[in-house]
């Protein structure tokens, strides 16, 4: 999965410095690179999941289905835009959180969602939340 990430310019570095944007520091959670570690290696062992690595093949599909115009309702050029009617991409976000992270990941994923740091402010529709949605869920495991 990080290989597909790359091939559309996502790179694990890229991740991990945007889920460390949204760190809150905390002491108890030892030094930035330690934190910064254990950040890459749950993103890692995510990435590695099944389940995880079939809903961002998803949302990679979905991609590529919006960008042609092939969503009901959806031609190419209002997908781009993120039209508040499609909320499917969302919904693979919120999943991807919380398959991670479980319920608490759901909040985290509301505060990704708002404020779209780093990488995640440049991606389309269904990357963007896909990946807010699996650095919320793993943030959550590292922080907990």
């Amino acid at each position: 999965m990080v290989q597909r990430l790359a091939e559309r310019g996502i790179s694990l570095e890229e991740m991990v410095s945007t889920a460390l944007s949204m760190y809150v520091p905390d002491p108890s959670m030892g030094t930035e690179e330690e934190v910064s570690e254990r950040v890459r290696q749950e993103l890692l062992r995510a990435l590695e999941d099944p389940n995880v690595a079939a809903l961002l093949l998803a949302a990679l599909k979905l991609e590529e289905a919006g960008g042609r115009g092939a969503i009901p309702r959806v031609p190419a050029d209002r997908y781009r835009s993120d039209p508040v009617e499609l909320v499917a991409d969302e919904l693979l976000g919120l999943q991807i959180a919380q398959y991670i992270g479980g319920s608490r990941a759901l909040f985290e994923f509301y505060r990704w969602d708002r404020e779209k740091p780093g990488l995640i402010a440049s991606l389309p529709p269904f990357l963007d939340d896909a990946l807010g949605g699996l650095l919320a869920g793993v943030m959550v495991k590292v922080c907990s």
